[in-house]
């Protein structure tokens, strides 16, 4: 009915079936297609062409004329009010650090597989240090960190227990390190410095799968989390020194009643694991 209506008004406002083609990207013989079929709805004769492709509106489509304008308004309207609806949708901005993104994502995804309708989510990959300051900055609303960071702003809560292993072969000479801001790197570096460890090469890489690659290459050790081990990798367990948790990261001052409630929700599964 709104095809009918909006061909109505083209053709009362044009006084012309070929400029309300024109206007509406259609064929002429679209337009009185259209026309006759309004007209058998209407029960009524809208127009009368003239000479010169000219059309009169009738007396009939005069008194409809109003009624067919106001119907387009309210039409809008609701499309309007739908699209607002929409973009109701409560974005969800997740910052995660690299060691968390493969193991403890997908965890915390399920916490709130139930409310995707309500929400705009975008997951990043960050070192712990960035999250940190993304989730200061409320720039996000939830991050994942590999250390124990605290913030006035923050509120921070422990997530999944984590322990950090020696992986590959340390006679290789090749030591391979997360960089500065890294969670592992915080811990690699207590390692090294406890065991007065200095490696020939000490490599830096800031993307943990690069680093796996290399070790099942058997081109160097590093620090990882247990977490990434396969029967295909060799590792050894270093004490409890290196058992660490997963933190998970919320800004303390957020006013949105459902980011807070999600946050609750992950804090509270969390709590149960």
């Amino acid at each position: 009915m709104f095809t009918l209506f909006e061909t109505f008004l083209a053709v009362y406002e044009t006084k012309s079936f070929t400029r309300a083609a024109d206007h509406l990207y259609v064929s002429q013989p679209t337009i009185t297609v259209r026309i006759k079929k309004l007209e058998l709805e209407l029960k009524a004769k809208l127009f009368i062409r003239g000479q010169n492709q000219e059309v009169t509106p009738t007396e009939a489509a005069n008194i409809f004329y109003g009624q067919a304008t106001q119907y387009l308004e309210d039409w809008e309207t609701l499309q309007a009010k739908i699209r607002q609806s929409d973009e109701a949708r409560h974005s969800f901005k997740i910052a995660v650090s690299h060691s968390a993104a493969t193991t403890i994502m997908p965890i915390i995804f399920e916490s709130f597989v139930a409310d995707l309708k309500q929400l705009d989510v975008e997951v990043s990959l960050h070192n712990s240090e960035e999250v940190f300051d993304l989730v200061k900055n409320h720039e996000i609303h939830f991050g994942i960190i590999e250390k124990p960071i605290m913030g006035d702003q923050l509120i921070s809560f422990p997530l999944f227990k984590d322990e950090l292993v020696l992986a590959g072969d340390v006679s290789t000479g090749v030591f391979f390190i997360r960089e500065t801001g890294s969670g592992v790197s915080h811990y690699t570096q207590k390692y090294l410095k406890d065991q007065q460890l200095i490696p020939e090469n000490l490599i830096r890489m800031n993307n943990n799968d690069m680093i796996l690659a290399h070790i099942k290459a058997g081109l160097g050790a590093s620090l990882m989390s247990k977490r990434f081990m396969t029967d295909e990798i060799t590792y050894q367990t270093i004490g409890q020194g290196y058992q660490r948790h997963f933190y998970g990261l919320g800004y303390a001052d957020e006013h949105d009643p459902l980011i807070k409630r999600l946050v609750a929700q992950i804090r509270k599964m969390t709590e149960l694991a």
